[in-house]
């Protein structure tokens, strides 16, 4: 899955990968715009929604995947490799 593929779909998405142990999630607007932790996107002016997951690698992928299936609170969340 790539950036641009939820731009088409305007679907707001996280950028995660996993470093030193420890899994990092960005969050953006689905224009592309890094959003801080209020979700809110300068450029777009909207409230952003982020409930896709792009996964830097297979290991990232996993441990997302992981994490979803153990938490009923997240069962609306998709996880997928990020296709740069």
């Amino acid at each position: 899955m790539t950036p641009e593929a939820l731009k088409n779909q305007q679907k707001d998405y996280f950028v995660a990968e996993w470093v030193e142990e420890q899994l990092f999630m960005v969050p953006h607007c689905f224009c592309g715009r890094e959003v801080n932790e209020d979700y809110f996107c300068d450029t777009c002016q909207r409230q952003c929604t982020c409930q896709v997951i792009l996964c830097r690698g297979p290991q990232t992928l996993r441990i997302v995947e992981m994490f979803l299936h153990g938490n009923p609170h997240f069962k609306n969340f998709q996880a997928y490799t990020y296709d740069q």
